[in-house]
């Protein structure tokens, strides 16, 4: 009969008042606890993406300069009959770098992502590969010059046998192991440098 008592005076409005604002409080704790988890998680997730895809792109922009500088050249029959032959073959050098400067405007995308996330240092680690398609494209451009591509009539033109097989070394590749193709390989682990662990720490 005591507890019977006790029990009919406890004020039920009150007590449902205050179980109403513990549970409202639960849920905005284990809620911000969770949005605060899902926020982690989901910038995790988008550092990965950043990386994985600065490396991947890097990869394709290392085999699109090796497709520029391919020593194989399908010049077109009928151009090199008509006199044409230094025009088919710059096309040729025009078409390859098409492609690689749609890669290079792919990473831009990445690079400008990855300086919001890790600042300067990120984006300065692509500056070797910058470096190496401007090299590239100086060494394309001397390479037809030598030719006698852009000089007009009555210009001379400096293509000493020296100054030419120095060019040749950035503009044909050779091997993995020629002079131009290590400094590619050197531009690359810069990068990979920079983002490997971001990757491997998904």
């Amino acid at each position: 009969m005591i507890i019977c008592l006790t029990i009919s005076k406890i004020d039920w409005a009150i007590t449902k008042d205050v179980f109403t604002i513990i549970g409202t409080i639960s849920a905005i704790v284990i809620g911000a606890i969770g949005l605060t988890t899902w926020r982690r998680q989901l910038k995790g997730t988008s550092e990965y993406e950043v990386a994985k895809k600065a490396i991947l792109l890097t990869y394709e922009i290392e085999q699109a300069i090796q497709g520029v500088r391919n020593p194989m050249l399908h010049l077109p029959k009928d151009e090199v009959e008509s006199g044409r032959r230094l025009e088919a073959e710059q096309q040729i050098y025009a078409d390859r770098f098409v492609i690689l400067e749609n890669k290079w405007a792919e990473l831009q995308t990445i690079k400008l992502e990855s300086k919001v996330i890790w600042n300067n240092a990120a984006a300065e680690s692509f500056n070797e590969i910058r470096d190496i398609i401007g090299k590239l494209r100086g060494g394309i451009w001397l390479h037809f010059w030598m030719k006698g591509a852009y000089a007009g009539p009555g210009a001379t033109v400096d293509n000493s046998a020296e100054r030419k097989i120095e060019n040749d070394k950035i503009v044909y590749y050779t091997s993995e192991d020629d002079e131009f193709t290590l400094k590619i390989k050197h531009a690359v682990e810069h990068v990979e440098n920079f983002f490997k662990d971001k990757v491997r720490s998904k």
